[in-house]
Protein backbone atom coordinates (compact mmCIF):
# COMPACT_ATOMS: atom_id res chain seq x y z
CA UNK A 1 0.00 0.00 0.00
CA UNK A 2 1.36 3.07 -0.99
CA UNK A 3 1.76 5.59 1.77
CA UNK A 4 0.16 9.10 1.45
CA UNK A 5 2.10 12.38 2.42
CA UNK A 6 0.69 15.27 4.21
CA UNK A 7 1.60 18.40 2.40
CA UNK A 8 4.25 20.57 4.52
CA UNK A 9 3.12 23.82 3.98
CA UNK A 10 1.67 25.30 6.57
CA UNK A 11 -2.19 26.42 7.47
CA UNK A 12 -3.23 29.82 5.47
CA UNK A 13 0.00 30.06 2.75
CA UNK A 14 -0.58 32.05 0.03
CA UNK A 15 1.19 31.53 -2.98
CA UNK A 16 2.67 28.87 -4.96
CA UNK A 17 3.63 25.44 -3.78
CA UNK A 18 4.79 22.37 -5.48
CA UNK A 19 5.30 19.41 -2.74
CA UNK A 20 8.75 16.90 -4.24
CA UNK A 21 8.06 13.92 -2.49
CA UNK A 22 11.07 11.76 -2.10
CA UNK A 23 12.46 10.00 -5.29
CA UNK A 24 10.76 12.48 -7.40
CA UNK A 25 12.76 15.06 -9.65
CA UNK A 26 13.46 17.96 -8.23
CA UNK A 27 13.63 19.77 -11.58
CA UNK A 28 10.25 18.50 -12.44
CA UNK A 29 9.08 20.18 -9.22
CA UNK A 30 10.62 23.65 -10.72
CA UNK A 31 9.22 23.30 -14.35
CA UNK A 32 5.68 22.93 -12.78
CA UNK A 33 6.30 25.78 -10.13
CA UNK A 34 7.33 28.04 -13.42
CA UNK A 35 3.83 26.77 -14.97
CA UNK A 36 1.67 27.67 -11.81
CA UNK A 37 3.49 30.99 -11.98
CA UNK A 38 3.33 31.72 -16.33
CA UNK A 39 -0.28 30.38 -16.52
CA UNK A 40 -1.60 33.16 -13.21
CA UNK A 41 0.09 35.47 -15.38
CA UNK A 42 2.05 36.74 -11.80
CA UNK A 43 4.46 38.17 -13.92
CA UNK A 44 3.03 40.06 -16.51
CA UNK A 45 0.09 41.51 -13.53
CA UNK A 46 3.08 43.06 -11.81
CA UNK A 47 4.84 44.85 -15.21
CA UNK A 48 1.43 46.24 -15.27
CA UNK A 49 1.11 47.67 -12.40
CA UNK A 50 4.25 48.99 -11.70
CA UNK A 51 3.30 52.21 -13.41
CA UNK A 52 0.09 53.93 -13.75
CA UNK A 53 -1.66 53.69 -16.90
CA UNK A 54 -4.67 55.65 -17.63
CA UNK A 55 -7.68 53.90 -18.42
CA UNK A 56 -8.07 55.33 -22.50
CA UNK A 57 -4.30 53.66 -22.69
CA UNK A 58 -5.44 50.11 -21.71
CA UNK A 59 -8.52 50.37 -24.04
CA UNK A 60 -6.42 51.57 -27.19
CA UNK A 61 -3.89 48.89 -26.46
CA UNK A 62 -6.97 46.65 -25.88
CA UNK A 63 -7.67 47.51 -29.35
CA UNK A 64 -4.49 47.39 -31.26
CA UNK A 65 -4.14 43.47 -29.81
CA UNK A 66 -7.43 42.99 -31.04
CA UNK A 67 -6.80 44.00 -34.67
CA UNK A 68 -3.39 42.61 -34.84
CA UNK A 69 -4.85 39.12 -34.16
CA UNK A 70 -7.66 39.57 -36.60
CA UNK A 71 -4.95 40.54 -38.95
CA UNK A 72 -3.03 37.13 -38.40
CA UNK A 73 -6.27 35.07 -38.33
CA UNK A 74 -7.15 36.65 -41.78
CA UNK A 75 -4.13 36.25 -43.17
CA UNK A 76 -3.78 32.58 -41.79
CA UNK A 77 -7.55 31.99 -43.33
CA UNK A 78 -6.44 33.51 -47.13
CA UNK A 79 -3.21 31.16 -47.12
CA UNK A 80 -5.28 28.60 -47.16
CA UNK A 81 -7.83 29.20 -49.01
CA UNK A 82 -5.98 29.09 -51.81
CA UNK A 83 -3.63 26.68 -50.89
CA UNK A 84 -2.00 25.33 -53.90
CA UNK A 85 -3.69 27.60 -56.32
CA UNK A 86 -1.52 30.37 -57.81
CA UNK A 87 -2.46 34.01 -57.23
CA UNK A 88 -2.02 36.80 -60.05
Amino acid sequence: MEKRYKPNRPDGFRGYYVEVRPGEDAIRAYRKIKRKIKDDNFIEELRDRQYFQKPSFKKREAAKAKKKVLRKLQRERDDTRFMGVRRK
